[in-house]
Formats: structure tokens, C-alpha cells, sequence
């Protein structure tokens, strides 16, 4: 069987354009973009999550540093300014690190740890006051606003860690996990170091712990206690590494050591007055574990640090395999869209712009020829036919009309005779006569014929695009069509059928022409009351839809087949069984074409009851 050119070309161009696989390249290099950049992102916060957790480490040992120093040296000053030369340093690193990110509200966390250190800063002078003093007068107590500013900017840089910890947390789950164990690990060195200053005073005089003391010890203790139970269902998952095992143990143990140690100096307390241990004993036992439980904490950020590397460096070659690929592809792209271009898109841009001609109804132009006699020169004479048939259609639909407006109004003049001699006659014949009867008959032929010609005029008007009245604007629907319901009451009541209005009571308004609306629903009311039985129901139902108004006219007459739903709306069509009825056949074609003038849709179905009909409009 013969094959145009044109075919064989389009095969070979789809089978270069499926082996190039475009698309799928295209999908794989923004993928491995998407994880390029995201492994970026996660190694950068990973190291921002490190730099806030140093400075957090950092800004924390300050105070038993100084604590210590202040009880313990005669002249602290150089142990207090290395300390707070440490702890400004990375609290400066680290609202750097936190600027420099993407993550949501980092500007509003970067604040509130520069506040938190400003307070630090102001409360320095508590401490230098501490300083200045002989060291059997120096308390404690004094530098508790510096320690409480101290631990509002532990709070701050605890809240920005969690901020990128959780950031970096959505990204990998190992990650996830690293930054777990870190925070866990910070929980644990945190309320296990608070019992050194909550207890310090006890150790200096030997007092017994008071009730609220012991509320506190125990509570920490039992926050640490739980945090260790969480790290030991970490060391239950696969793939722990050795290193950081080993670490857990060793912090373990050294915790579980010290604990026992001050637990058993705590039961020693006699209220002597006597110090229960030294001072550097005392910091010496509570911070002995501390080391070994941060090493837990830069053993899991170094393992997300590695892992986000890896993730970065995975991501970048798989990123360069995908470009070269791309490039590929796109090479053999460009050889098939510069043969495509060449030998079909020209000729299907023509032909589509063609068909975008006939959808607007513009005939005049002829078809271009695509120069081919290939598939697509034979759709170009297939539309060229088309048009010709299209105009042959326009003039012949433009001819009806004319003579239809023509028509009705040249009968118009002989009806209007006809009528008035009806008039005479019968005011010249007596009802009893036997002309009489004939001359009812003859009166409605005439009424008929009248409202026939009334029809066929607007049907010509509506098919020449002329308005029925140029009054067109914003009007109330609900007003206008209960008026057009009240008109025919005296209709229903004759015909035995109940008439219904529904709507809420407020405004629906409607950019729209009065007179058109008025001819639309007193055809659809009266073909509802007409065609119904007596005793039915007519119901014209207003609401809102998609907040656009809508109208169902519904009735419970005999209703109409869904075969002939759409039949019914073409001139002069009547259904079998009303062909005794008086009418013309041209009400619901009259609908349509105003329906369409407003650009509202029209739907016909069955009613809601067991019979029956609802016509619908929907207005834009």
C-alpha cells in the first residue's frame, strides 16, 4: 500500500524524537537538579545547625566557668574575659551563619538572639561587680539575672537550631536522625550540668535540700534519664555506626559514675556550715561526663556532615551525567524540529490557522495549498470544499431570513385587513347566526397566523444579529421574572394548572436585555402551562449557582422524550402527539436564539417528580 512522503517522514521523526527520549531527559536533569540543589541546602544548614550548636556550647560554659572562677580564684578576670571573648565570638558566627539562610522567619530568629545577647552584655556588670570584690564577699545570688540573661540566649539559639534542625530534618532521614541524637544528646549535658548551680550554695554550707530543691534535682534528673532511654531505641535501629555506639557507652557510664558521686555527697549534707566538698571538686565531679556527652553530640553532627556531603557530591554527578544527556537529546531535537518544521509544521500552521478562520465564521478567505500532495494538501481541498459549502450555507441561511422578515412583513399589511373585517363582521353578525361559527374559525386562523408572523419576525432578527431593543443593563431578574410569571396567572387559572414562583428575597442582578428575558420565559411559561394537564403544577424556580444566577421553569405535565430534547428547539418542530394542539413550532427555537444573544446556556431534562419537564437557563 502506497505511503506519502509525508507519512514516512513524520514515522522517522517520531522514532528520533522517541529514541532521544526529550522529555525523559528533560525530567532527569531537573530532578537532578532538584536534589543538586537540595543536598546543597541540606550541607549548608547542616553547618549553620553546627555553627548555632557551637555557639550554644559555647555561650552555656560561661557559666560554670565564672561561677567557678568567682568562688575558687582570688583574681578571675582573665579565666571571665576568655570566656566571654569564646561565647561573643560564636554568638556573632552564629547569627551569621542564621542570616545567611533560607529558612523561614531567619530573620526574626536572628533578632531574638541578638536581644538575648544584648541582655548579656548589659548584665555583664553584675560580674565585674563580683570581680571587684575580696572573694570571701562575693555571692552567687548577685549574677542571677546574668545567668537567667545567659539562659534566655541558650533559649534563642536553641530555637533557631530547632528552626534549621527541622529545616534539614524534611530533607534527609538520616539527617533526621543525627539531629536527633544531637538535641538529645544537649538534653542530657544540659539538665545533668544544672544541678551543679542549683546545688552549689548546699555544697558550700552543707544544707539539707529543701522541699522545692528536690522538685528541681529530680526533675532534671528524671528529664536526663528519659533522654538516655530515647538514645538507647536509637542504638536498637540498623546502621548505627561503631563510633558512635562507643560514644554512647562512654557517656553513659561517666554520667551513671558522676550521678552516684554527688548523690552520695548530697546524703552526706548535715548542715554543719562546712563546705561538703571543695569548690573545684565540686565543678570538677559535675563536669567531668560533660565532655564525654558532647562527644556524642559532634560525633551525630559530624555524621550528618559527612552525609550531607555525600548527598551533595551524589547529586553533582548525577547532575553531569543528566546534562550530557540533555545535551544529547537536544541535538537530535533540533535535527528533528528543523526537518519537522520544514516539511509539516508550516503547512499544519496553515491549515490551523485556516480552521481558526471557520470557527470565527470567516469564509471569504480561499484555503492556502500546502504545495504537497500528501495527506495534508488533501485536508487542505477538503477544507477549501468545506468553505465553499460553508458560504453556499451563509448565503442561503441569509436568503431565509431575508425572506422571512420580508415575508411576515408584507402579510402583516392583508392580516391587519383580514382582522378588521373580522372585527365588523362580527359585530354585524348576531351569535346565533349560523355565519357566526365560521367567523370564530376564521378569527382564530387569523390569531394564529398573527402570532405566527410575530414569531417568524423575531426569529429574523435574531438570525440578522439585531437586538429586539438596544435597552440593555443591569436588571433584577427576580423582579422581572415574577412580573413575567404574574402575567400568566389568568392563563393557568384557565387551564386548571397551579403557577409558582420561588426565589430568596434579595436582588439577582443580571447584565442582560429586558425584552429578550421577557420573550424566553413566556414562551417556557407557556408552553409549560400549555402542554400540561389540568390539575398539574407550573414551578419557576430562581437561585443562585457558582454564584450565577439560574431559572428552571419545571412542570408535571407529560414532558418530552429525551430522544426529541434537542429536536424540540428547531423551527417549526412538533412533537406527534401535539400536532391537534394550536401552536407554531417556533417558541423553543425563539428561546435558543435569545438564550445565545445573552450568552446564557440552555438545558432541557426531566423534573424532579415522576413526570414532567424542567428547562433550565443559566445566565453567565
Amino acid at each position: 500500500m502506497f505511503k506519502s512522503s509525508i507519512t514516512k517522514f513524520l514515522i522517522a521523526s517520531l522514532g528520533v524524537l522517541m529514541i532521544g527520549l526529550l522529555v525523559a531527559a528533560l525530567i532527569l536533569a531537573a530532578q537532578a537538579w532538584s536534589r543538586y540543589e537540595l543536598a546543597g541546602r541540606i550541607a549548608r544548614l547542616t553547618r549553620t545547625d553546627h555553627t548555632l550548636f557551637n555557639a550554644l556550647l559555647t555561650v552555656r560554659a560561661q557559666v560554670p566557668k565564672i561561677s567557678t572562677s568567682l568562688i575558687s580564684q582570688d583574681d578571675p578576670s582573665p579565666v571571665i574575659d576568655a570566656a566571654r571573648h569564646n561565647a561573643s565570638g560564636t554568638v556573632t558566627s552564629a547569627l551569621r551563619a542564621l542570616q545567611a539562610t533560607d529558612i523561614a522567619n531567619h530573620g526574626e530568629l536572628a533578632a531574638a538572639i541578638q536581644s538575648a545577647w544584648q541582655k548579656v552584655e548589659a548584665l555583664q556588670s553584675t560580674v565585674d561587680d563580683q570581680v571587684s570584690r575580696p572573694r570571701s564577699a562575693r555571692n552567687l545570688h548577685d549574677i542571677d539575672g546574668w545567668r537567667e540573661a545567659i539562659h534566655g540566649t541558650i533559649d534563642s539559639l536553641n530555637t533557631a537550631s530547632a528552626a534549621v534542625g527541622n529545616t534539614v530534618r524534611i530533607g534527609d532521614p538520616l539527617i533526621a536522625e543525627m539531629v536527633q541524637v544531637r538535641r538529645t544528646a544537649w538534653t542530657i549535658r544540659d539538665r545533668y550540668g544544672l544541678q551543679c548551680s542549683q546545688l552549689r550554695s548546699n555544697v558550700e554550707t552543707s544544707a539539707p535540700l529543701n522541699a522545692g530543691l528536690l522538685d528541681m534535682w529530680f526533675g532534671n534528673r528524671a528529664v536526663y534519664t528519659a533522654a538516655w532511654h530515647t538514645l538507647d531505641e536509637f542504638l536498637l535501629r540498623p546502621g548505627v555506626s561503631t563510633a558512635l555506639q562507643q560514644r554512647i557507652y562512654v557517656a553513659r557510664n561517666q554520667t551513671q559514675l558522676g550521678q552516684a558521686k554527688v548523690d552520695a555527697i548530697v546524703a552526706k549534707f548535715d548542715n554543719s556550715g562546712r563546705p561538703a566538698v571543695g569548690s573545684a571538686e565540686w565543678t570538677d565531679l559535675c563536669d567531668g561526663p560533660f565532655d564525654a556527652i558532647l562527644a556524642i553530640a559532634q560525633q551525630a553532627q559530624d555524621e550528618a556532615n559527612t552525609h550531607a556531603e555525600a548527598m551533595r557530591a551524589a547529586a553533582s554527578r548525577m547532575l553531569l551525567v543528566s546534562g550530557l544527556g540533555l545535551i544529547a537529546v537536544i541535538a537530535f531535537g533540533v535535527f528533528a524540529v528543523v526537518n519537522v518544521q520544514r516539511r509539516l509544521a508550516r503547512p499544519m500552521k496553515l491549515l490551523i490557522g485556516t480552521i481558526a478562520r471557520f470557527s470565527r465564521r470567516e469564509f471569504d478567505e480561499a484555503v492556502p495549498s500546502t504545495g504537497s500532495p500528501d495527506e495534508l494538501g488533501s485536508m487542505a481541498k477538503a477544507l477549501e470544499t468545506l468553505r465553499a459549502s460553508a458560504l453556499e450555507a451563509e448565503r442561503l441561511q441569509m436568503t431565509m431570513s431575508r425572506f422571512t422578515a420580508d415575508a411576515s412583513h408584507q402579510m402583516r399589511t392583508p392580516l391587519s385587513v383580514l382582522r378588521a373585517h373580522i372585527s365588523v363582521l362580527s359585530n354585524i353578525i348576531p351569535p346565533n347566526n349560523e355565519a357566526y361559527s365560521s367567523l370564530r374559525d376564521i378569527q382564530e386562523a387569523s390569531d394564529r397566523l398573527q402570532r405566527l408572523l410575530i414569531q417568524l419576525l423575531k426569529l429574523a432578527r435574531a438570525d440578522s444579529g439585531q437586538s429586539v431593543d438596544n435597552d440593555s443593563g443591569e436588571i433584577d431578574l427576580r423582579e422581572v421574572i415574577q412580573d413575567i410569571a404574574s402575567k400568566h396567572v389568568p392563563q393557568a387559572l384557565e387551564a386548571s394548572v397551579d403557577l409558582h414562583f420561588e426565589a430568596e428575597q434579595k436582588r439577582f442582578p443580571a447584565m442582560a436585555n429586558p425584552i429578550m428575558i421577557s420573550e424566553i420565559f413566556a414562551n417556557l411559561i407557556d408552553n409549560a402551562i400549555r402542554y400540561n394537564d389540568a390539575g398539574g403544577s407550573v414551578v419557576v424556580r430562581l437561585f443562585d449557582h457558582d454564584g450565577k444566577p439560574v431559572v428552571d421553569v419545571e412542570d408535571d405535565g407529560p414532558g418530552i422524550p429525551d430522544a426529541e430534547h434537542d429536536k424540540v428547539f428547531t423551527r417549526f418542530y412538533r412533537l406527534n402527539r401535539d400536532q391537534s394542539r394550536v401552536g407554531s413550532g417556533l417558541g423553543l427555537a425563539i428561546v435558543r436564539s435569545f438564550a445565545a444573544s445573552l450568552n446564557a446556556d440552555i438545558e432541557m431534562s426531566k423534573a424532579s417528580g415522576p413526570r414532567g419537564l424542567r428547562v433550565r437557563i443559566a445566565f453567565a
